[in-house]
């Protein structure tokens, strides 16, 4: 499983083998309004194909073990599994996170310093998640539009580098809405089985 793939399928939340960037880092967490444990999201959710709407392998539990603290994010598939802790906060009009990567730790893949940030929509049952996209950040980050270190190859992070409050102002704005990745994560909450 590619990182790119991982993350995509979580958003955020966002999804992590390390094999490609393609996404943004974060320094810092978008200042915002609003709790930062989203209720609506705290769940069980399974992958859903976006080519075909049905169930793909992938499992992500959003636990929340502290109203005080960030979510935790457990990221499962087969045995691979990532573990984040999540922020979600209001910014602007739009529900964004700020996801950063905790588990496992392996030497030779060094978790990435920061927060993968992006945008996300509850709709019933269901939960989108869309990153930045590195490619287009870069540019904006070239034009001086958001603060930050574009990647300097197709496949590297973009780095934003601004302050929470700055990140807040770009988040909210049409620019960073149009970076977004083309691919959306897509989930279904899962039903407990009550005997």
């Amino acid at each position: 499983m590619t990182f790119r793939r991982t993350l995509s399928l979580l958003s955020v939340v966002c999804t992590a083998v390390l094999l490609s960037g393609c996404f943004v880092i974060a320094k810092n967490v978008p200042a915002g309004s609003g709790p930062i444990n989203d209720d609506a999201i705290v769940g069980d959710w399974r992958g859903v194909d976006t080519d075909t709407g049905k169930d793909n392998d992938v499992i992500i539990h959003i636990q929340k073990p502290d109203p005080g603290k960030p979510l935790r994010v457990i990221f499962v598939e087969a045995r691979d599994y990532h573990i984040y802790d999540m922020i979600t906060t209001n910014v602007g009009t739009r529900k964004v996170f700020a996801a950063k990567m905790t588990a496992p730790i392996e030497p030779s893949k060094p978790l990435p310093q920061g927060y993968f940030i992006g945008y996300y929509e509850v709709t019933g049952s269901a939960v989108t998640f869309q990153l930045l996209d590195a490619e287009k950040t870069s540019k904006l980050i070239t034009e001086r539009r958001v603060q930050g270190v574009p990647g300097k190859q197709k496949y590297d992070f973009a780095t934003l580098t601004g302050s929470p409050a700055e990140l807040a102002r770009f988040m909210a704005s049409p620019e960073a809405w149009q970076a977004r990745v083309d691919d959306p994560a897509r989930l279904r909450r899962l039903s407990l089985i009550v005997k």
